[in-house]
């Protein structure tokens, strides 16, 4: 498809590749095949994942409505506000298949089309737990993923695809770790705030090991020796996360998460090898948990 010029100017910054591999696109004499809103009636619910320049989207569809679902996605800016919003209609058409309807919105909910325009997708192919629309694609990716894909015209004449692989809201990473925070300004903050604790329960966990083999001096280097290993070891991936997503916006929630991930793998590393007994006797410390 070829955006109106409102998104050629917000998606002028954005690299895509030259081949697509998502999408698909009708050809010449293609016959759509039938189908009714109810095929679709698993994308029903609320998705969210990173999307333009990595600051966080958001999908959501109600289940199907007559011979109609209605969906809205939000594209964050990635400093707490608005970029831009769809609205969407997936219908049931005179032909016996289904079509996507869309209009862009601004942040001040002027619209990117005329009045009476839209654009509009109609359905290439349906397949288990998937439609592809004439550039535009919905997809599963394993039980709570979903893959959507859409064709875009490059400015320099190709065609690319702009993904956006989300998870449903229940267990996207907002609300998992930080049920409270609704931009990724205050995403990054609590992550901060978890890391902090993850540090403070390894930090707690490791003086724990060390008094515990305070009279065995070689053990208690080995395991100090092994710590700083660790942090070097995370600093590194870590760092390689950092990369990554460099460009994006939730580059620190991305990062943030690696390291408390990490240090509570080593706390429980700690707690295992170190502060619990091969009988029954029970552990110096309880068996820690992630921090939150």
């Amino acid at each position: 498809m070829r955006l109106h010029v409102p998104a050629m100017l917000l998606l002028a910054s954005l690299a895509f590749p030259a081949a697509a591999q998502e999408t698909r696109v009708a050809e010449a004499g293609h016959v759509a095949p039938a189908a009714t809103v109810e095929d679709l009636a698993w994308l029903s619910g609320g998705w969210s994942g990173p999307g333009i320049g990595g600051a966080l989207s958001h999908e959501s569809w109600l289940p199907p409505a007559g011979d109609t679902m209605v969906g809205l996605f939000v594209q964050e800016d990635g400093d707490g506000g608005l970029m831009f919003t769809e609205h969407m209609y997936i219908v049931e058409e005179e032909n016996g298949s289904l079509a996507v309807l869309l209009k862009h919105f601004n942040a001040d909910l002027t619209g990117w089309e005329e009045r009476d325009d839209m654009v509009r997708f109609p359905l290439v192919a349906l397949e288990d737990c998937a439609a592809y629309f004439n550039g535009l694609t919905y997809r599963c990716d394993g039980d709570d993923g979903l893959v959507v894909a859409v064709r875009m015209s490059n400015s320099d004449g190709t065609t690319g695809e702009l993904v956006f692989n989300f998870r449903r809201a229940e267990t996207a990473m907002r609300p998992t770790l930080c049920p409270d925070a609704m931009t990724t300004v205050d995403l990054d903050q609590c992550h901060v705030e978890v890391l902090a604790r993850a540090e403070e329960q390894r930090a707690t966990y490791l003086a724990a090991a060390l008094e515990q083999y305070a009279d065995e001096p070689d053990v208690a280097d080995r395991i100090r020796a092994s710590d700083e290993a660790f942090t070097a070891y995370r600093d590194a991936e870590c760092g390689a996360v950092l990369q990554k997503w460099i460009d994006g916006t939730i580059r620190g929630i991305m990062t943030l998460s690696c390291r408390i991930d990490m240090t509570d793998a080593r706390t429980h590393l700690l707690w295992e090898n170190w502060l619990t007994y091969q009988d029954s006797s029970p552990p110096v410390l309880p068996e820690p948990g992630p921090s939150r």
